[in-house]
């Protein structure tokens, strides 16, 4: 199983994007994918047509039922997914995506069962049980019993946010909105 991160263009300059350390620490596993409205990855379009990528995201009344990963895991007829496409963008940005992106809208969802708290501290208007993107790739990694890069990732974040926010703290006028 791969990790596809279907990046917001904004993302790529943003110092706070925390996806950059998945694909630092695990290239193999993780893909950077640019998201555009108007001419949308030719692979990724088709991937998420046949179901051959799940789409991580909340569920919505309009949207094709979530799975957990854990109940993929227990039902050995269904074959866990090829490539799981986490939105790589603020919370705002990511509705947008999925809202602008039909394919996205049609996908089959993959949703966290777990509700914890973000540690992600370096913008604002952050998402009640809201995840960053590495948090996410974390769960996801424990949820596959793959604990050892969970936790080279684990520590790459708690590094992380601890240089960040040295550098921007939560009160700074100049954080991003998420």
């Amino acid at each position: 199983m791969k990790f596809i991160l279907l990046t917001h263009a904004r993302e790529y300059e943003r110092p706070s994007n925390t996806g950059t350390l998945a694909l630092q620490h695990f290239p193999e596993l993780c893909r950077r994918v640019p998201w555009s409205r108007v001419e949308p990855d030719a692979w990724l379009k088709q991937a998420c047509e046949s179901g051959e990528a799940l789409l991580l995201f909340p569920p919505s009344d309009e949207s094709p039922p979530a799975f957990t990963l854990e109940a993929l895991v227990e039902e050995a007829q269904t074959p866990l997914p090829q490539q799981i496409i986490i939105l790589d963008a603020t919370w705002q940005e990511a509705r947008k995506m999925v809202r602008q992106s039909p394919y996205l809208q049609q996908a089959r969802r993959l949703s966290l069962s777990e509700a914890s708290t973000s540690r992600y501290r370096l913008r604002r208007n952050q998402v009640d049980q809201g995840l960053c993107t590495i948090e996410c790739i974390i769960s996801l990694l424990r949820g596959m019993e793959m604990s050892d890069e969970a936790q080279v990732l684990d520590a790459a974040f708690d590094a992380f946010m601890s240089e960040h926010s040295q550098v921007k703290a939560p009160s700074d006028r100049h954080i991003e909105n998420d």
